[in-house]
């Protein structure tokens, strides 16, 4: 049996390490050698700073020891998993045991983890769909009814990988949960998690288990499955096979190295990211001020242009008036689609509710590239008119989905559809 690769050695993260190193060997060089330093005074603030890049490199080595300590009992280590908490997870794993980290974990899949989790869903089709389902899954986990969302939570885990792969569910023996440069579909990750998961359940079982054995759960031999650390396990899969799923919506399932730049698309690029971290850097939210035109249900051309404001202001409009060509243009996507599916999608997500009137009542500008606007719209309800309170969180953005600070004229701003869950998704309209 070969020797199992690591995610250290996927290909982002292993060139990242190499290009330390590297850099650590110029710095030695640099600092051995004083003719170095009289000829090139200005390099000792550049050597400085590798010291804490190489700090810094140690977190590329996380997700490993994560998945040593944690994969065999459920956990793995994903993109979106947040950092702090693997490292936390690991230090508590390594002096309090192995029990207490999986306490820690658990309750790491708060209200907040979950809010975004499920926002990320919009940006694939087949996880876009089933958010009605996560969200309920969601409000049963946060009061406690585990018997009801662990199930679900299951069945959508299988039926995604199966639109996904367009082959076979995530439960299924010939599935390949794998994929190239990848933390989620490493060897280590999902297809590790799928064997475990699907062990067999050959006798029912009346003790608590910590991890969410599908076939004894759904066919009824675990009878004490209903805890927050199964529960949380299950949602902790689900949110790594939506990592999975991007990579393979960006035909990375096989390996495709990029092209060496040349040194000219280099030092482009660091002139870029240089420029981008002035801009960052210089800028700051508006004054109270520079907000007197709000609140505003008047005319559109009445809102600053390129504002948040005005972009949201103006999906509402296109909203109100069932223009879904412009909502489609509107909204953030994080996978290539085509622009009359975006639009049939609009269609069948906000034709069936529309507001008949909106104000902007308030904008909090959050970062560079983000804010939160705040909406109070009217709708028809089952009862008569309802006023709904929305924040609809608006990205700056490039065509290549990668952020920009406003005001930047490669960019335009985004609207995140989960904005709207409480509308879409609400049974008295």
């Amino acid at each position: 049996m070969g020797k199992k690769s690591r995610i250290s050695e996927n290909y982002s993260i292993a060139e990242m390490l190499q290009l330390i190193e590297a850099a650590g060997s110029i710095e030695s060089l640099y600092r051995s050698i004083p003719l170095l330093q009289r000829v090139f005074p200005g390099f000792k603030g550049t050597a400085d700073k590798l010291a804490e890049l190489k700090e810094q490199a140690k977190d590329m080595l996380v997700p490993d020891r994560f998945n040593d300590l944690f994969s065999s009992v459920g956990w793995i280590a994903y993109e979106s998993m947040n950092l702090q908490t693997m490292k936390d997870a690991i230090t508590i794993c390594e002096g309090g045991g192995l029990d207490a980290a999986e306490v820690f974990l658990a309750e790491s899949y708060d209200s907040e983890t979950l809010k975004w989790g499920i926002q990320w869903f919009n940006g694939h089709p087949e996880f876009r769909k089933r958010i009605r389902l996560a969200e309920l899954a969601r409000d049963d986990y946060l009061q406690g009814r585990y018997h009801a969302c662990v199930p679900l939570i299951l069945s959508l885990l299988d039926g995604l990988v199966t639109d996904v792969s367009k082959h076979v569910g995530f439960f299924a023996e010939n599935a390949d949960l794998t994929a190239w440069d990848c933390i989620a579909a490493h060897e280590s990750g999902l297809q590790s998690l799928a064997s475990l998961m699907t062990k067999g359940r050959k006798k029912t079982n009346e003790q608590s288990v910590s991890v969410p054995y599908r076939h004894g759960i759904l066919h009824g031999r675990e009878l004490a499955f209903d805890n927050r650390i199964v529960a949380a396990k299950s949602w902790a899969a689900l949110f790594a096979a939506r990592d999975w799923a991007i990579v393979i919506s960006k035909g990375k399932k096989e390996p495709n190295p990029p092209r060496e730049p040349t040194w000219s698309e280099l030092f482009a690029s660091v002139r870029k990211n240089q420029e981008f971290k002035r801009q960052i850097d210089e800028w700051s939210p508006r004054a109270a001020s520079e907000l007197e035109h709000l609140p505003h249900s008047g005319a559109l051309e009445a809102l600053p242009e390129e504002s948040p404001e005005r972009a949201v202001a103006e999906f509402m409009d296109n909203w109100s008036n069932g223009r879904f060509g412009p909502i489609a243009d509107a909204l953030l996507y994080f996978t290539d689609t085509t622009k009359g599916k975006k639009a049939g999608l609009a269609r069948q997500d906000f034709g069936e509710r529309r507001p008949n009137s909106f104000r902007i009542t308030g904008v909090e500008d959050q970062a560079s590239s983000a804010a939160q606007v705040q909406v109070s719209a009217v709708f028809d309800g089952v009862a008569g008119s309802i006023e709904i309170e929305l924040g609809v969180r608006a990205i700056y953005q490039g065509e290549n989905n990668d952020p920009l600070v406003r005001g930047d004229p490669n960019g335009s701003w985004r609207i995140v559809q989960n904005s709207f869950s409480s509308v879409l998704y609400r049974a008295d309209l």
